[in-house]
């Protein structure tokens, strides 16, 4: 069984073309199934969670970044497939697995499934950054070795769904970690340069009383104490397009 979430905004006039274009599209491709709109008297934690208790075949998300991202989290090791149709001004995840509004429903019934890892912070699933708040962090990487970050930006990334947010190509990043990366401004000559630095882990120790994590700028935890990789952490349906 296939499960439809769409997002609530796609009820706006301005959508209703794509949307009916779309649901002709899964018709004619023999991929109705169980349709369930978003509102504000529907919640989205709940929903997703009602539907894995029906052992769906596969949810597929209709929306942007936003829409996917709480998915994911919500879907983290549940073993059953996303399949993602993007609509709307962000879609960096869905560009990530070789998904369009083009292509989308095609992709859908090719169902070509691979494995993705996720980050978690502490027991909470985050697809593609979480970024660490605090005046003084102090990070244990690994088990291994220390560091503390006194400024810049903070943030552990999943560089297979986040591309877009590295300065550098990032296209030769090997994967199974996730990377620690710390962005500063310098002044240069006539202009702001960025610096950043990169650390590959595994596991991350915050050592810090006071820091918060923002996961995919979405949910905030407070005093967060690990961050880890969660291999293998979702199935997800992919175009032959996609960029890993």
């Amino acid at each position: 069984m296939h499960i439809y979430i769409y997002d609530s905004w796609l009820s706006q006039k301005k959508y209703l073309s794509q949307v009916h274009d779309i649901e002709a599209k899964i018709t004619d491709l023999g991929l109705s199934g169980r349709v369930c709109r978003l509102g504000q008297l529907r919640s989205l934690s709940d929903v997703v969670r009602g539907e894995l208790r029906r052992m769906p075949k596969t949810i597929v998300a209709i929306g942007d970044d936003n829409l996917v991202s709480q998915i994911i989290s919500l879907m983290a090791g549940s073993g059953v497939a996303l399949g993602i149709v993007p609509i709307g001004e962000s879609n960096k995840i869905a560009d990530s697995l070789g998904v369009n509004i083009e292509n989308a429903c095609n992709v859908l019934a090719a169902r070509r499934i691979i494995q993705i890892d996720l980050g978690l912070v502490d027991n909470r699933a985050f697809v593609r950054r979480a970024e660490l708040i605090s005046k003084k962090l102090k990070l244990q990487i690994d088990g291994n070795y220390t560091i503390t970050a006194n400024d810049g930006k903070v943030e552990a990334v999943n560089f297979l769904l986040d591309r877009h947010s590295l300065e550098a190509d990032s296209s030769q990043l090997p994967s199974g970690s996730l990377y620690l990366m710390i962005t500063k401004d310098k002044s240069g000559f006539l202009k702001k340069e960025v610096e950043q630095s990169l650390i590959p882990f595994r596991e991350l120790n915050v050592q810090t009383d006071e820091a918060e994590a923002r996961l995919d700028n979405l949910t905030t935890i407070r005093h967060p104490k690990r961050i880890s990789l969660m291999p293998n952490g979702l199935e997800v349906i992919v175009g032959r397009e996609r960029q890993f």
